[in-house]
């Protein structure tokens, strides 16, 4: 008979400065607290899946270089065309603009669309049915565009300024209608509004600015709430449970994420993560978004470059990395923008010109397969030699499909002795075929050592969910 005892197998840093420390990794998963620590205090689910919203009819089937939804409309740039669709993907308008890479930026006063595509400004006025390029004033080279207290808001790029229109009117701008950012000295980069409050991002610090009432521009710095985090990359901004987290920059030139809430900015980054970005060689071009489940609100940050992405839970604060496909490498997770659509949060492809929900009840993304992917803390007793003689993972069995891949789905096991530098065979138990409850998850017989880590990894498209983990280990004392 085997008695087992259960074990932290799981925590919250992952792998990054050194092996020694923590080899841990979550890919594809997410921690849940568990109030009343029913069976557990800490569960382990699978990332939500996606599920195909609807296909745009874009150029060549190109992706989106950016868009914007209301409640009962999305608008998006894709190649050289401004689409307004409906939701079955079908343009109901059309509309060019001069570019035809690079992100764009859209804003909305609910009569008027404002695109800003790093060339021009365009204002898109549905009941009209017209697209037309903004005449004078405005800034044209503005990257970035907001709405904010009845006024449109870009920044103008290479300067401290940043330029309002008109009251209620994308298509006017007043040659005296400007403000400076004047806190810090650096350049402007992007523009946003967070709780009806203008957010100005320079390359070191962060403005709010209100609405003042005054004229010809409305707007007042709140110079007392300024911050000294650059924005590191302009499209990282991302509107997750009432903040605005992005890539930061801070003043001894290290790369942090941070969390904009009201008028405090405080870093969400741990030093596993930070280290991570940092030893990155490309970092201005990442692109944040929102995504979420339940309670579970998402701040998703891509590295379109080094081709990786990561996952932060605003519920516990933790981190994960998240992709798409089968990859043994990281590689990047799929989503690329997100915006509200229809009550809900829509996701664009970074590479296709399709778009999607997150689905928790879907265990691919979009057909795609997804792995999941656990790695666990040290394991060690006084750095007295064990031998480990079973591991059991307490997890939700009997889940397989009726048929096809997943019908007998199977869950990988690999551990490591030196610290996670080399891993033994791959050995595989079943999770379950459909309505095989009663299967147990664990393995036998694993080699002695002073310190032992384990890789969980499963590829079969399944609900998978772990609430805890348990070991029999017989022990030497070290001579």
């Amino acid at each position: 008979m085997i008695t087992l005892r259960s074990v932290p197998l799981f925590g919250g840093s992952t792998r990054a400065k050194s092996p020694v420390v923590t080899v841990q990794r979550r890919l594809n998963v997410y921690f849940e607290n568990r109030q009343d620590g029913d069976k557990t205090k800490v569960a382990c689910y699978g990332t939500p899946g996606l599920s195909a919203a609807f296909t745009l009819s874009t150029p060549g089937g190109l992706p989106v270089r950016g868009m914007l939804g209301t409640q009962s409309a999305l608008y998006a740039v894709a190649y050289n065309q401004f689409q307004s669709v409906n939701n079955s993907g079908i343009a109901l308008f059309t509309g060019s603009v001069g570019t035809s890479s690079g992100n764009c930026a859209l804003a909305t006063n609910g009569t008027q669309v404002l695109v800003a595509d790093g060339s021009t400004g365009y204002i898109y006025t549905p009941a009209a049915a017209t697209f037309t390029a903004i005449g004078s004033n405005f800034p044209a080279t503005a990257r970035t565009v907001t709405y904010v207290a009845g006024f449109f808001v870009a920044e103008q790029p290479g300067s401290q300024n940043v330029w309002a229109s008109d009251q209620g009117d994308g298509s006017t701008w007043n040659a005296l209608s400007f403000g400076v950012a004047s806190a810090y000295s650096d350049n402007v980069l992007a523009v946003d509004n967070l709780a009806g409050n203008l957010i100005v991002f320079g390359e070191q610090h962060i403005e709010p600015w209100q609405n003042a009432g005054l004229s010809p521009f409305p707007f007042v710095p709140i110079l007392s709430a300024a911050s000294e985090y650059g924005l590191a990359a302009i499209w990282s901004r991302a509107h997750v449970n009432e903040s605005i987290i992005f890539l930061a920059q801070n003043r001894e030139g290290q790369k942090q994420v941070v969390q904009l809430k009201g008028f405090l900015v405080a870093p969400i980054s741990d030093p596993d993560i930070e280290a991570i970005i940092n030893a990155m060689g490309t970092t201005a071009d990442a692109v944040g978004c929102a995504r979420g489940t339940d309670q579970h609100k998402f701040y998703q940050l891509t590295f379109p470059t080094e081709m990786r992405s990561f996952l932060f839970d605003t519920s516990t604060g933790l981190w994960c990395e998240t992709q798409t496909g089968t990859s043994i490498t990281p590689a990047r997770h799929t989503a690329q923008f997100s915006t509200y659509f229809q009550g809900q949060v829509i996701l664009s492809d970074y590479a296709t010109n399709q778009l999607y929900y997150d689905d928790p009840g879907s265990y691919t993304d979009n057909g795609v397969p997804i792995i999941r992917e656990v790695t666990t803390r040290h394991i060690l007793s006084q750095f007295n030699r064990i031998r480990v003689a079973a591991l059991y993972l307490d997890m939700e069995t009997g889940v397989g499909l009726q048929t096809g891949q997943g019908s007998n789905p199977m869950i990988m096991l690999q551990y490591s002795t030196d610290n996670g530098r080399t891993w033994s065979a791959e050995r595989w138990v079943t999770l379950g075929e459909v309505g095989k409850y009663h299967t147990r998850v664990w393995w036998r017989r694993f080699s002695s050592a002073r310190d032992i880590v384990f890789k969980i990894r499963m590829s079969d498209p399944v609900k998978f969910v772990i609430t805890e983990g348990a070991m029999k280990v017989r022990q030497k004392r070290a001579a």
